[in-house]
């Protein structure tokens, strides 16, 4: 009897300990590519924030890399030079879905948002940084600054001084929007005389 109990309760610690190992296998992944995810997208926007911190940059070219990066994500087409740009609408009737794009096509816009904003320091334009193991998105648009009316109502106003960059990274192209969002914002170092044109 005794014998039996304790192989009763060694099988239930067994069963156990194999029940918890599929989900440890799969917390292990996704740390690991959280992890790569956070230095793909680091090294994303530390390369872009070095380019773009350049006092030499001249304030045309700041302002015609930026509306070139906007417009890659779609500006003109009703995506507001946003994350859908990155998504392929599927019609069904009167409804319709957004689906994340295959890596490849995904990686070929980000690269066009990187390489217009790169390309705005002309005497040092980085190269894109990261292999096709991962997929990303990029997203620039114009900082907002906070304009309050003479009622005290709020409202959000484009400063050109400022660029936001929005940088997600996923081991699968479907899984890309549902990634955490990196970001920053860097402000136009070159000379401020060119800020009143």
């Amino acid at each position: 009897m005794e014998v039996n109990l304790a192989i009763f309760i060694m099988a239930v610690g067994l069963l156990a300990m194999v029940a918890l190992y599929p989900l440890a296998y799969r917390e292990n992944r996704q740390s690991k590519d959280d992890l790569k995810a956070a230095a793909a997208a680091d090294c994303v926007l530390n390369t872009l924030a070095a380019a773009l911190s350049s006092r030499n940059i001249e304030w045309r070219d700041w302002v015609n890399g930026i509306e070139n990066a906007w417009n890659a994500t779609g500006k003109g087409q009703n995506l507001n030079g946003g994350w859908l740009a990155y998504c392929d609408w599927e019609s069904h009737g009167r409804y319709g879905t957004y689906t994340p794009k295959k890596r490849g096509t995904m990686n070929g816009t980000a690269q066009q948002v990187f390489n217009a904003l790169a390309g705005i320091n002309k005497d040092h334009k980085p190269s894109w940084p990261l292999n096709n193991e991962l997929a990303c998105a990029i997203v620039a648009q114009w900082g907002q600054t906070p304009v309050y009316d003479g009622d005290q109502k709020m409202r959000m106003e484009e400063d050109r001084s400022r660029v936001a960059i929005g940088v997600r990274v996923a081991r699968r192209s479907g899984d890309i929007l549902s990634q955490p969002l990196f970001y920053t914002e860097v402000h136009f170092q070159g000379d401020q005389k060119d800020l009143k044109e």
